[in-house]
This record gives structure tokens, C-alpha cells and sequence, in this order.
């Protein structure tokens, strides 16, 4: 008689999620990290000086009981940079992954969602791809009513809006854009060179690599005129540091317009 076979456990994923001021959205964010499938996840919610997050805290606790949430504020945290917004983020970006103790580090901002496949398609990736450090999706865009949001010959990211077409043709040669479409088919090199268009919501990093590469927290005052964002300089980092990062393929983020990073181009959700 065959002996049976423990089931071997569930992969563990820490997801990190800073968020400010829009509890509705982190809601819905927080369902989809809690109904991922064939993964075992430990969110962690850190609020960027936050004290509604402080009066919500035994709620949440109560409806995601594998979520932490924390508030940060400058007592906390003096460290806290508070003179660019892309560095603040970077620093709880690191702070929530040194809060976990998954396998793997992914992120996900307050107002976007994950399918629920989203994490276990990444832990797959790096399964069939051991020598990789780094995974990513692609993402579908939705407007802030859950409408598609439809691409035209504008690049909705670049800061510049006298470049926005010329980024939209260079990234449609790469195979990320295409017009009428409401999938962005992100691309972290192309031609030998890096594109580095992967949203911070888009990657899964192991550990051992997120120890030696975090998000770079100081910002030259160059890359501040150039509004370089921390999935930029992350990517950034990790091409420099020549881990090998590779795609799914699949758009298994949604990502609402209207953020931080494309507020200006599409409207404020």
C-alpha cells in the first residue's frame, strides 16, 4: 500500500498596499488580495499619516483577518521623506515588505484590484523560471465607473504633454500600446534596452532579491524634474543590478485611471 502524500503548502505572498484618505477603494483592493486563489497571503496595509485607517483598524482586522494595517505618520516614522511623493511611497513600499515574511513581495495600490489568479499566475512564472528574481502581468484600465478605458495616440503616463503622442508610437512599436484597446501589454525590456513600463502593481519579487534590490528611496534632483515615479526607478534598480525579470502575459491587474500618475492626462477619478 502507497504511502499518501502530504500536500505540499500553499506558496506565501506579502502584498503591500500604502494608502491615503480613500477607504472605499481600499476596500475593494482588499477584497481581491483576500480572494486570491492557491496562494497563502499576508497583506500589509500601511497608512500614509492615515487615522481614519486608525478607526477602521478593528473592522478591517475583522473582515480580513490576514491583513495588517498600520498608520505612519512622522512620530512613527521620522525617516518618512516627505518632499516627493514618489520617494514617501517608495519607503512604505519598503517598511510593509519588512513587515512580512512571504516568499514572495508584491504590491498593489489602494484604487486598483487583482483578478483573482493574479498572484498565483506570477508564483508560476518564477516556478518555471527559477533563475528569474522578478515577474509581472499586464493590466486591463477601467475609468473610475468600471467602464473600459479605451487607449487613443496619447500615452496617458508620460508627465510631458508635448511628448505623450511620440511615447504612445514608441511604446505601440513595443507591443505595449494599441489604440482602441483597454489592455496595457507591459514591457520591462525590449531590443536589448530597457522600457521599464511595469507598474509597481504589476510585480512579484522574491525575497531574497527584494533584500539586496528595495525601491530606491533617495531621488536625484534630475530624476525629480523628470517626475521619475518608484516603479520606474525600480525597475531601474533591478535592470542594473541585472536581475532577470519576466512576464505572464496575462492582464491580470485592473487599474483604474485617474491616479497619481495620470490624473492630469485623464481627469481625476
Amino acid at each position: 500500500m502507497s504511502e499518501s502524500r502530504e500536500p505540499e503548502p500553499l506558496p506565501t505572498v506579502t502584498v503591500v498596499t500604502p494608502t491615503r484618505d480613500r477607504v472605499d477603494l481600499l476596500v475593494r483592493a482588499m477584497e481581491s488580495v483576500a480572494t486570491q486563489r492557491h496562494v497563502h497571503v499576508e497583506h500589509v496595509v500601511l497608512g500614509d499619516r492615515c487615522p481614519e485607517l486608525d478607526a477602521l483598524r478593528v473592522d478591517l482586522a475583522k473582515r480580513f483577518p490576514n491583513a495588517l494595517t498600520k498608520n505612519v505618520t512622522l512620530e512613527s516614522d521620522p525617516g518618512l521623506p516627505m518632499d516627493y511623493r514618489p520617494a514617501r511611497l517608495a519607503y512604505l513600499r519598503n517598511k510593509g515588505a519588512r513587515l512580512g515574511s512571504g516568499e514572495f513581495i508584491a504590491q498593489l495600490d489602494d484604487d486598483n484590484t487583482y483578478e483573482p489568479d493574479h498572484l498565483a499566475s506570477l508564483v508560476a512564472v518564477l516556478r518555471d523560471n527559477p533563475d528569474a528574481g522578478a515577474a509581472f502581468s499586464w493590466r486591463r484600465l477601467w475609468n473610475a465607473d468600471g467602464t473600459p478605458y479605451l487607449l487613443t495616440d496619447e500615452d496617458p503616463w508620460h508627465p510631458d504633454p508635448d511628448r505623450r503622442a511620440l511615447s504612445f508610437s514608441q511604446l505601440r512599436a513595443h507591443g505595449v500600446f494599441k489604440s482602441g484597446s483597454n489592455v496595457v501589454r507591459d514591457a520591462f525590456v525590449a531590443t536589448g534596452r530597457l522600457v521599464a513600463r511595469v507598474d509597481t502593481s504589476e510585480f512579484l519579487v522574491r525575497r531574497i532579491v527584494f533584500e539586496d534590490v528595495p525601491f530606491p528611496e533617495h531621488f536625484s534632483a534630475a530624476k525629480r524634474r523628470l517626475e521619475i515615479t518608484e516603479d520606474v526607478a525600480y525597475a531601474q534598480a533591478l535592470y542594473r543590478c541585472g536581475i532577470d525579470v519576466v512576464p505572464s502575459r496575462r492582464a491580470t491587474l485592473n487599474y483604474f485611471m485617474g491616479g497619481y500618475s495620470n490624473a492630469d492626462a485623464v481627469g481625476p477619478a
